[in-house]
């Protein structure tokens, strides 16, 4: 069926596809037919703590299939912001090779900060990169959630505010927040037709609601090969907002796919960067960009100086 709908659309005229695509009824069909599919109870977020424990003591065959199985989990680990843990590890690495052959930085020892960091996979990559002509005295992954709490005996996942996030059934669990992306606002179409998952998850808020006092386990929602690394190396976590003070002072600072103009009013994306830029060291790099574009930027006598840009970033 879902072949057939996808045939159908395919062969629909341009203006009709991009009529029902502004009315968001494609979105919404998509999430409805695959979310049994997406939703199978091995891609629960309570698995987090025995997939990294296998992790540690798994051969290289093994922590292959955990990665892949690390990434179905935060692919439907969607925050009370409406915005996705996804992560993988190669998205940005021939982008910051692009860059770090084009720009030069003053220092030689750097302090860097990745914002916002996601479960940190591409940073072990990034970091890689940079080593290969710095000396990387700090490398902190910067995001508003870095952890999540798993009730086991109701089977239920907060965040660390106590706002219910997934429940696990049988075969099968539950997602209270629909993924979006930041600043995305459904239409009246997807908003009906998602109407039965709004009261499913209204229902489910009321009835499992956060207790203070559960027996509650802490699991971070970070890639299994970062998380061999903390606490005994450069990388540091730490809860970070883009568009808050943030505290101390970086060398370089990378923030991807957050600050876009279809997330974000241009006066929206101005604060955040002016928080970046306030934290970045003269001479600084700071990065911005998607999977696909970026802008680089140098800083010079207090201001922001463009070195390198590709794309529509």
């Amino acid at each position: 069926m879902i072949t057939s709908l996808r045939h159908a659309w395919r062969q629909s005229p341009v203006g009709l596809r991009r009529l029902l695509a502004r009315s968001g009824a494609p979105y919404a069909l998509s999430y409805i037919l695959n979310y049994r599919k997406s939703h199978r109870i091995e891609n629960f977020a309570g698995n987090l703590e025995q997939l990294n424990a296998a992790y540690r003591e798994g051969s290289d065959d093994v922590k292959a299939e955990i990665r892949r199985q690390f990434d179905r989990i935060v692919d439907g680990l969607v925050m009370p912001n409406g915005v996705k843990k996804t992560t993988y590890s190669d998205r940005l690495s021939h982008l910051i090779a692009e860059i770090l052959t084009a720009v030069r930085l003053p220092q030689q020892e750097l302090r860097v900060l990745d914002l916002p960091s996601s479960a940190g996979a591409p940073s072990l990559q990034i970091s890689e990169l940079l080593q290969e002509n710095y000396r990387i005295t700090s490398y902190v992954l910067g995001d508003l959630y870095h952890c999540i709490l798993h009730d086991a005996r109701r089977c239920c996942i907060f965040d660390e505010h106590g706002n219910l996030l997934q429940v696990a059934f049988r075969k099968f669990y539950f997602s209270i927040y629909k993924g979006h992306k930041c600043g995305d606002q459904y239409t009246f179409i997807s908003t009906c037709l998602l109407l039965p998952h709004s009261i499913a998850a209204w229902c489910l808020k009321k009835l499992y609601r956060f207790d203070p006092g559960a027996e509650c386990r802490r699991l971070l929602v970070v890639h299994p090969e970062v998380e061999q690394h903390l606490g005994r190396g450069i990388y540091h976590l730490e809860v970070m907002d883009i568009f808050q003070p943030i505290p101390d002072n970086y060398d370089v600072i990378l923030s991807f796919n957050l600050l876009q103009k279809n997330y974000f009013p241009p006066a929206v994306i101005a604060a955040g960067i002016a928080n970046l830029a306030s934290s970045l060291t003269e001479g600084g790099l700071l990065v911005l960009g998607d999977t696909d574009s970026f802008w680089a930027l140098q800083k010079q006598d207090g201001s922001l100086i463009t070195r390198l840009r590709k794309g529509d970033f």
